[in-house]
């Protein structure tokens, strides 16, 4: 595969690198102890949506599966025909899938139905496993990153839209609390910028080299 597009480092993805960490960092010590009232009343608002929704929803949420990555790959270089966002698409989506399986066993949250009483399981929800981070979450910010220097604003907004649909499904399915899912968003779009930092983005796209930096 060859990208003949020429591809820049831009020095605005360090410090939006280092925000998403925080955010990462951050509420996952919120995540490890009980769960703040604010958090339980949002779940509940979510997750008590119309059960109509959830075959709407489902189609969307597979985005955050581990076949993810490989379909979005696949669509990604038919439609460019550049190695960064397909194999980008592949290896950070499925990086995003086991790091959030790393950090479910470092912060050690229980799903929805283990840390409170009202809890409304959709079919298909597991019941085992830990909840902070959703991976779902994890895989589909990821991607939504990895290909938003190839998109144009309307479809970027789209593409992270689309993210934040799978996010919000995860909630209403009763499969993950809020702050799971805005971990996972961080941890995502933590791994896609670091992905940009390593292999650059395309010269067209506005921003600062770090040849124009220093």
């Amino acid at each position: 595969m060859t990208d003949e597009v020429l591809h820049v480092r831009r020095v605005e993805e360090l410090p939006k690198a280092i925000v998403a960490a925080g955010v990462l960092i951050g509420t996952g010590i919120v995540a490890n102890g009980r769960v703040p009232a604010w958090e339980e009343r949002g779940f509940a608002l979510v997750n008590r949506w119309s059960g109509r929704l959830e075959p709407v929803l489902w189609v969307p949420m597979q985005l955050g599966s581990l076949f993810g990555p490989i379909i979005v790959g696949a669509l990604a270089w038919l439609r460019w025909r550049r190695w960064r966002p397909a194999v980008g698409a592949v290896l950070v989506g499925i990086l995003a899938w086991q790091l959030a399986k790393v950090v479910k066993n470092f912060v050690e949250r229980g799903r929805p139905l283990d840390e409170l009483a009202d809890v409304i399981r959709r079919a298909g929800t597991p019941t085992d496993g830990l909840g902070f981070v959703s991976g779902h979450s994890t895989v589909a910010f990821a991607l939504a990153t990895v290909l938003s220097p190839y998109l144009s604003r309307p479809a970027r907004w789209a593409a992270y839209g689309l993210a934040a649909t799978v996010a919000l499904a995860r909630i209403h399915v009763g499969a993950h609390l809020p702050l799971d899912t805005v971990g996972g968003a961080a941890l995502g779009c933590l791994l896609g910028w670091t992905y940009h930092l390593i292999v650059g983005v395309p010269e067209d796209v506005p921003g600062i080299r770090w040849s124009d930096a220093g």
